[in-house]
């Protein structure tokens, strides 16, 4: 079916979960993606009978809004509200080419980088019009958004694996870790780790962050760690001062990554390479009920595979010089992040990391040598 309002042909809705279930292989009868959808013709009288053309809508997303914000009868009635998020979809669909339809528990239009349910966003037009500028400026960076995506998708997707991996014949053991009891207003134990059986976190505990000295006890995570590594590796351990009087570990190896370790309560915050950071624990709120024990879980991931040599590093990646960074357990678990590199980094540095890691084999550090003789 094609449209006279919008530039491609028009197509049903799609089925609630058609764009999820990614896992499956393609069908030969499977529909295909849908950029304009029907069903928007309730609409697009409605603005006829308003004496206006909704051709000229289709292609100006900020005259669509303000048409919109300017007759909130659209809402009274459920034919026409639905017939507008339509409209307003496709006409997303027009500014963005590359966005198609999708059903989630509503409608929406988007991509990988950016989805928009297109009822709430009418609703939003009538209800909230001052927000007009600020949509468009949001969607203003979708199109680089979406080749940044590609471009990550296509590094995640190679076959790249390190060269070697070197794990030490003594492996760490993590140090018995103290049991301590928190308890909340009530006085009863606050079971941590366990908050929410059924997953669910209540909305106030995402702004909650309840008894941050139950991370107390990473320290002895770190020492433990800082000892394996410099008894099994060729390492040099150091103990510098930062600003503040904070302490910073420094492991340089005799080759590899370069780690520092600050500890502190509640988090720990690892650098490793030429721009890789991670505090650990990454969030402390009552929500993400964290434990010790699974944040020493990701420390200790962290450190070891970076000294095992499954840690990768890559940058600068596409048009906007993103940094991709790939963390392998020796056991094969992999991670991936991407983001750009530290904005308060001078350029210099910038190109002086980029040198550096276009040296490497891929991107992989190499994983630091054993001691010959264990101390």
């Amino acid at each position: 079916m094609s449209s006279a309002v919008f530039p491609g042909p028009l197509g049903p809705m799609p089925e609630a979960g058609a764009a999820a279930v990614l896992w499956m292989p393609p069908q030969a009868d499977a529909p295909g993606p849908v950029r304009f959808v029907d069903g928007f013709e309730p609409f697009a009288e409605f603005a006829r009978g308003h004496e206006v053309d909704p051709a000229l809508l289709a292609v100006d997303l900020g005259a669509t809004w303000d048409f919109v914000a300017g007759h909130p009868e659209v809402l009274e009635s459920e034919t026409l509200a639905a017939g507008a998020a339509r409209f307003v979809g496709n006409v997303i669909a027009v500014v963005h080419p590359a966005a198609t339809w999708r059903m989630t528990s509503e409608p929406e239009i988007g991509t990988n980088t950016l989805s928009i349910p297109v009822a709430g966003l009418v609703q939003g037009m009538v209800q909230q019009p001052g927000q007009r500028d600020a949509f468009l400026q949001m969607l203003a960076p979708w199109e680089q958004d979406d080749i940044d995506d590609e471009e990550m998708r296509a590094l995640s997707a190679e076959d790249s694996a390190p060269a070697v991996v070197v794990v030490p014949a003594r492996a760490y053991v993590r140090p018995a870790l103290p049991i301590l009891t928190f308890h909340d207003d009530r006085g009863e134990g606050i079971p941590y780790g366990h908050r929410w059986p059924d997953g669910i976190a209540p909305e106030e505990s995402y702004s909650r962050e309840s008894h941050p000295e139950r991370f107390a006890p990473l320290s002895l995570v770190v020492d433990a760690l800082i000892e394996h590594l410099r008894r099994e590796y060729e390492v040099e351990v150091r103990r510098e001062r930062g600003e503040g009087g904070t302490e910073h570990v420094v492991l340089e190896p005799a080759r590899g990554a370069q780690i520092t370790i600050t500890p502190g309560v509640p988090s720990v915050r690892i650098d490793a390479g030429a721009h890789f950071h991670a505090i650990v624990p990454s969030c402390i709120c009552d929500a993400c009920d964290e434990t010790a024990e699974t944040a020493a879980d990701e420390l200790e991931r962290i450190v070891l595979s970076v000294a095992a040599g499954g840690f990768r590093e890559k940058y600068p990646v596409g048009r906007r010089a993103w940094l991709y960074t790939e963390i392998r357990s020796p056991d094969g678990e992999r991670r991936e992040s991407s983001s750009g590199p530290a904005p308060e980094m001078p350029a210099e540095a910038r190109e002086r990391a980029a040198a550096l890691l276009r040296g490497l084999d891929d991107g992989w550090w190499p994983a630091w040598p054993l001691r010959s003789i264990p101390a």
